[in-house]
């Protein structure tokens, strides 16, 4: 059978997402590279009326594109801000956030019935592979590091993860477990080799999601098991599904107690907090407090139009340096949190697009 171009095309796709999804678990560098090339597939389309239409006739394209009303918004706090072209001016805000407006943009013009129907599928599944690969990186790195140092440390948090920020890569584990326990919940008399790896997958992310003792990796991945035990007692669904959410949720745990590297960041943190402000401390939850109350005073001052897109971390720095906070002077520590972030850039009209832009699809 001959190929039309557009066969071709959405073949390229194809290719393109799974790429995409394998890509994104094992390092940040190999993301950007696909999404230029899905985006040059896009415009070697060239059907730029009918994406119009599609647009105009998807019932979800208004959802969708609030996130490119939020990018446009970033540029027009590119035209107040005084930072234009330093390395976290405007110009280099508008390129990172570029995601913002491309990826509405794409799902709102692809045809997806041209995809194959399994397609949603295979990209789940290469989503796994992905954090599998991911998880043999790492180890392998760790294990040669230790053959080095002869330090157990480099099995755990950042000098283990060295692909993503430790926070990044447990959570791209935490949604593998999701995908895998959803699989698993829906294929209840499937093979049942296919189920025992699935199950012997979600130990292997859950052993890592500890070693890597990221704070909000562990508690999201604790919420998951308690969400996904509520959800099936509010539906009635089998005893089984609950009780083996409640194990893994158990297993979980139990794998948090034999890692005290891993669990005593929390005890850390929370005595660090509870003492009186040390600016000088080098304990990240600590000094997240600290940058939060810096970013709250930063909205106060500014809070309709905001600072503009490429001055939130000059005016951080100046609150850091008065305030002495030593840790986020010396990692130039951003707000630590988007809601504050785009609050600090863009002032209230910002930050209600991006809640919205969350909550109402």
């Amino acid at each position: 059978m001959k190929l039309s171009r557009l066969n071709i095309t959405y073949g390229i796709y194809q290719l393109l997402f799974l790429a995409l999804m394998f890509a994104l678990p094992i390092h940040s560098k190999l993301v950007p590279p696909i999404i230029s090339l899905i985006g040059i597939n896009w415009i070697l389309e060239f059907n730029f009326r009918q994406k119009y239409k599609r647009i105009v006739a998807s019932p979800y394209s208004k959802y969708l594109l609030s996130f490119g009303l939020l990018y446009i918004l970033y540029a027009i706090g590119a035209l107040y801000s005084t930072q234009m072209e330093s390395q976290k001016g405007a110009l280099f805000n508008l390129e990172i956030k570029l995601s913002l407006w491309v990826f509405p943009l794409l799902f709102t013009t692809l045809d997806f019935g041209m995809f194959k129907a399994n397609f949603r599928s295979r990209m789940l599944y290469a989503y796994i592979a992905g954090c599998l690969i991911s998880v043999l990186l790492i180890f392998n790195n760790a294990v040669f590091s230790y053959f080095q140092t002869q330090s157990t440390d480099v099995f755990y948090y950042i000098k283990l993860g060295f692909t993503h920020h430790p926070s990044y890569l447990a959570l791209y584990y935490t949604f593998a477990i999701a995908v895998l326990i959803t699989w698993i919940f829906s294929h209840p008399g499937g093979n049942t080799s296919k189920r025992n790896t699935a199950f012997f997958l979600i130990l292997v992310f859950q052993l890592f999601i500890v070693l890597l003792s990221s704070k909000a990796g562990i508690m999201a991945t604790a919420l998951l098991y308690m969400l996904i035990i509520a959800y099936l007692i509010l539906k009635r669904e089998k005893r089984l599904k609950m009780l083996a959410s409640a194990v893994l949720l158990t297993v979980f745990l139990l794998t948090l107690s034999f890692f005290p590297k891993s669990y005593s960041r929390f005890f850390n943190a929370e005595q660090a907090i509870e003492n009186a402000p040390d600016t000088s401390t080098q304990d990240g939850s600590v000094a997240r407090v600290m940058v939060w109350q810096s970013s709250l005073e930063i909205i106060k001052e500014h809070p309709f139009f905001g600072v503009g897109t490429g001055d939130v971390e000059p005016e951080l720095m100046k609150i850091y340096k008065e305030k002495n906070i030593r840790i986020a002077l010396d990692e130039t520590l951003n707000a630590h949190n988007q809601y504050l972030q785009t609050f600090i850039a863009l002032g209230v009209v910002g930050f209600l697009l991006l809640i919205a832009s969350l909550l109402v699809p």
